[in-house]
């Protein structure tokens, strides 16, 4: 071989080598602000609610959603996932009102409640997890309409190309004029070739009851076919701001992505933890082979962000952080990892940050805004007393 074949062919597999590092080696997402950061405010719990619970209802209900009628009367409403029921409690004085169950079989079946929003009593928009669809019903039970979100495929492998949804209180449903907006996610990794595809929004018109799909994920985080397994690493969250933009909160992002919620076109702002450290993917090219053991090791030992919540009242940000634990191991409890919540005013400036406990004593998912402030479930007394639903109420304290 001629020396320009040779050092051609030695230039065209280091090429090689080089793209192929590039697409199957680990993220490294840095926090530019580590450290930098001063805080002037401060989480402080004001108060305190307690909800009596039936024989038949637990703690730690799926999903929630504060409806208010339209005489301006407030309800906390849960799921009962095994009675496949919806609770109602007055949230001011916390006694129990009513429920709406939901027949499993017959012509108003819905296998599994997992999500709702409730416009009104005519109006109930409930997610069907094993149909993969929204059903619109009402106060009495009766199904008036199915939307499914599969899209219009109806292959085996539609997962790949749509998303899945694990509704909770922190992934609700967006309502915004005549559209209700689920945020869903891809459940895997998301393959190089479906980046600029896979849409994990579901936009369905209330007057159509028809579906369309927005939004993908961030190419320098999730494309490349980078590892991120495990489906909590590719979990979304997502908030309405007061100019109706969508911020949309990623588990490996210390940055906010804004977008228009009529619009695709994004940017960036930054949104960290002054604690937070460099995140990384799994180590591990074969992505569909990664071992269960690393998957649970990087999510444990990582920062990971999570949800995003606007505060009309006091016009701030609550974005919650999940701190890594660096010497986790495979028996180690994802409710072992500390529970930060970082503080923002409206235009993304930090504010502060409170490191609440760990998903030992606090269940994050279940957060809301009221006027009153940030609702969080305390189950930290739930091995006392399950006979209680608890909600603590936190508001922002400037530091002295």
């Amino acid at each position: 071989m001629k020396v320009t074949q040779l050092l051609h062919f030695l230039f065209v597999t280091l090429l090689i080598l080089a793209l192929t590092s590039c697409r199957n080696g680990v993220v490294k997402v840095d926090n530019e602000m580590e450290g930098k950061l001063t805080a002037t405010f401060q989480l402080a719990e004001k108060g305190e609610k307690k909800f009596y619970l039936d024989a038949e209802t637990a703690p730690k209900p799926p999903y929630m959603q504060l409806w208010t009628d339209s005489l301006g009367k407030r309800f906390l409403t849960f799921l009962n996932p095994y009675k496949n029921a919806i609770y109602f409690y007055n949230y001011d004085d916390t006694t129990y009102v009513k429920r709406i169950a939901y027949n499993k079989e017959g012509p108003n079946a819905i296998l599994k409640v997992s999500g709702y929003h409730i416009k009104n009593a005519d109006s109930i928009y409930i997610y069907n997890m094993p149909m993969v669809q929204v059903e619109l019903a009402d106060a009495q039970g009766k199904v008036k309409a199915h939307i499914p979100l599969t899209g219009a495929s109806k292959e085996p492998d539609w997962p790949n190309y749509y998303p899945q949804y694990l509704l909770s209180t922190v992934t609700s449903f967006i309502p915004i004029d005549s559209t209700l907006i689920l945020t869903g996610q891809s459940m895997l990794s998301v393959p190089a070739e479906n980046i600029e595809r896979f849409k994990f929004s579901a936009y369905i018109n209330t007057a159509t009851n028809q579906v369309d799909f927005r939004h993908t994920y961030p190419k320098e985080i999730y494309g490349n076919n980078a590892n991120w397994e495990g489906g909590l690493p590719t979990q979304v969250f997502s908030t309405l701001s007061p100019n109706k933009e969508l911020v949309f909160s990623f588990p490996a992002s210390h940055n906010l992505y804004l977008t228009r919620w009529d619009e695709d076109a994004t940017q960036t702002v930054y949104g960290g933890s002054n604690v937070a450290r460099t995140i990384h993917s799994i180590d591990y090219s074969d992505v569909k082979k990664t071992p269960d053991e690393l998957v649970i090791e990087n999510y444990m030992k990582e920062d990971m962000y999570g949800a995003i919540l606007y505060d009309p009242y006091r016009n701030v940000y609550y974005r919650f952080m999940l701190k890594g634990l660096p010497d986790a191991t495979i028996k180690t409890v994802k409710e072992e990892k500390p529970i930060v919540v970082i503080l923002m005013d409206e235009h993304f400036h930090y504010m502060g940050e409170t490191n609440l406990g760990t998903g030992k004593e606090w269940n994050w998912t279940n957060a809301f805004v009221t006027q009153e402030g940030l609702n969080i479930e305390y189950i930290g007394d739930i091995g006392i007393n399950e006979d209680y639903l608890t909600l603590k109420v936190l508001s922002p304290k400037a530091l002295n």
